[in-house]
């Protein structure tokens, strides 16, 4: 299982926390790398971003060496240790100014050789993401790195955030730390230190969020489907999960049986007017799915009974135990 990291994660956390505590960090620059600059979003969120190009390695390449949460100290002269936590999440940690901080963060979305987006759980709020682009145009393999982040911090630390100083620092240590990554990458063949990530059992990892509550599907190459609803399901948060999901079951050899767990034990409910895109989905992927089992309180799995018998989707089980859910799923009866 493997959750994605960021370099940024850590630069993020090192600027907030250093200004919590009333440190000013050194000034690094490194032209190779493009600094992208800071921009104020509408919710107060303070947006930075650079890329780096790496003539020498595809985007698939790149994306393998930095989807392995553990190399991230190679290329972080700061980041002390990254520990993989079950499968979307990850704790990570650095050392600066005689002082350690640690932070948890979790997977967004996972779209193997092209993104991978973070938001954190714990510390000073940011998310973000890294985005990786072949150019055919070049001689030779070559890919560009983008990496973006939004940092959501009390007024007092983002007013000092907007300063220039302060901003084009953290410009810089984006930079900074990619023009690291891109030596780590072009030297990965030659360094036993260097882990490579094979093919990533999950093909897509996504989570969309509202006011109102957040949903979750995770589509493995096993032909294993996880999905988890928080809150109340909507509109805006249903079809774009649904549609990663379709295009990610797209992806799965035709020969797999797919088993789908469905986990609304911490839902409240779900608009009727997400039950078209239900069933639109159901109707184009459900003869994939052999195997559902659906976990929730009485409402939620009375609503889920009855869009199933709505499209006659078989195989279909509703429980209230989790153990039992999840027995269900993985047992090797037929329905």
């Amino acid at each position: 299982q493997m959750p994605p990291g960021h370099s940024v994660r850590h630069r993020a956390a090192l600027i907030c926390n250093a200004l919590d505590a009333g440190h000013a960090s050194a000034h690094l620059q490194q032209p190779t790398a493009s600094p992208r600059g800071k921009t104020e979003l509408p919710d107060g969120s303070v947006s930075f971003g650079s890329c780096v190009e790496i003539q020498g390695a595809t985007a698939a390449q790149a994306y393998a060496v930095y989807a392995h949460l553990p190399n991230h100290p190679q290329w972080s002269s700061l980041l002390t240790e990254v520990q993989l936590g079950d499968g979307k999440t990850s704790t990570w940690c650095l050392r600066a100014l005689g002082m350690s901080f640690c932070w948890t963060a979790k997977t967004t979305t996972q779209v193997p050789a092209e993104l991978i987006a973070w938001e954190s759980t714990s510390g000073l709020p940011n998310k973000g993401s890294a985005k990786f682009r072949d150019l055919p145009d070049r001689a030779g393999p070559a890919c560009r790195v983008c990496l973006e982040m939004a940092l959501k911090a009390p007024s007092p630390v983002r007013y000092l955030l907007q300063s220039r100083r302060l901003s084009q620092l953290a410009s810089d240590a984006i930079a900074q730390d990619l023009q690291g990554f891109k030596e780590v990458v072009l030297n990965c063949d030659a360094s036993s230190e260097c882990v490579i990530m094979q093919e990533s059992p999950i093909i897509v990892n996504s989570t969309y969020s509202d006011k109102f509550g957040l949903c979750n599907v995770v589509v493995w190459r096993s032909g294993r489907v996880d999905y988890e609803l928080r809150g109340f399901g909507t509109t805006s948060s249903t079809r774009p999960m649904l549609q990663d999901c379709s295009e990610a079951m797209a992806q799965l050899d035709t020969s797999l049986d797919c088993a789908a767990f469905i986990d609304m034990s911490r839902g409240v409910g779900c608009s009727p007017l997400a039950v078209p895109t239900i069933v639109n989905f159901l109707q184009r992927n459900g003869t994939k799915i052999k195997r559902t089992a659906v976990l929730g309180p009485r409402a939620l799995v009375t609503f889920a009974q009855a869009i199933s018998l709505m499209v006659r989707q078989p195989g279909v089980a509703f429980f209230a135990d989790r153990e039992q859910a999840e027995q269900w799923v993985l047992s090797s009866e037929k329905p």
